[in-house]
């Protein structure tokens, strides 16, 4: 998400790109560096990958984004353009529109990914390595395809971030908002990603409704991780399949209450 702020923040200011072309190179940009995790990842899985992903967000934000040729000034780069498609992006209310086009954008297209074939093929891959070898798919194609198009959306967010505040620094991606993000992904938990959308809607949310935590707010990301861990490992997923299965059985106990057993209504 940083390199591809930061790329769109300098193919604008420094080369006088236009936004909308910044924004592809941004996304770019970030799909290259994730080639730095998406290779090892061919090799490793597990708490070993866990760490990969990690220890490169650390070397991001602790030399990666204090480079100067990625960032030339230390107060950040600022950009050059002042719209986007037509639309002012120093007034909120302007740049909601293309933000709100985007993201649905986004979310249509990683649903179909993910309710088609290429997203059962990955959903194998995450299982059963083997067993999705032996049904002919190629897994470190697969894995690389997976972070090749998390990281073209992670640049896409971080481009839009740098548009909405105008400008871009080293401590705009510090390591604990990586976590906030992981935790919006485990909260959602395995399945469709509108439950992610809905544990990042709330992340969203807290720190708005409660302002008072002060510094503690920090501590939502971590603590709901353990939340996860402890009380529902699949998330927000796996909360809606226990419920529509509750539900189910429910209505299935009154429809056979309700009939005799010799077939008749009570």
């Amino acid at each position: 998400m940083g390199v591809g702020a930061f790329v769109t923040a300098r193919a604008n200011a420094d080369f006088s790109v236009p936004l909308p072309l910044a924004v592809i190179l941004g996304m770019a940009g970030a799909v290259i560096a994730s080639l730095a995790i998406g290779l090892p990842a061919l090799r490793i899985r597990g708490l070993a990958l866990a760490i990969t992903t990690l220890a490169f967000a650390f070397a991001a934000s602790r030399w990666l984004f204090v480079q100067p040729w990625l960032v030339p000034q230390v107060s950040g780069i600022p950009l050059r353009d002042r719209t986007l498609f037509g639309f002012d992006i120093a007034q909120s209310r302007e740049l909601i529109i293309p933000v709100g086009v985007v993201c649905v954008a986004v979310v249509a297209l990683t649903h179909r990914l993910g309710s088609g074939t290429i997203g059962r093929s990955l959903r194998m891959v995450a299982h059963d390595e083997e067993v999705a070898s032996a049904y002919g798919i190629s897994v470190p194609a697969h894995k690389l395809l997976a972070f090749c198009y998390a990281a073209a959306c992670a640049g896409l967010a971080g481009a839009f971030t740098v548009i909405s505040i105008g400008r871009v620094g080293p401590p705009a991606f510090p390591v604990n908002r990586a976590v906030l993000y992981l935790s919006a992904v485990l909260l959602g938990g395995p399945g469709p990603v509108f439950a992610s959308l809905r544990a990042a809607a709330g992340f969203a949310a807290f720190p708005v409704l409660f302002r008072g935590l002060g510094r503690f707010i920090d501590l939502i990301g971590p603590l709901a991780i353990l939340a996860v861990v402890i009380a529902s490992p699949a998330g927000l997923n796996g909360l809606d399949r226990s419920l529509h299965d509750a539900v189910s059985r429910r209505r299935r106990h009154r429809k056979v209450a309700r009939t005799d057993p010799q077939g008749g209504t009570s």
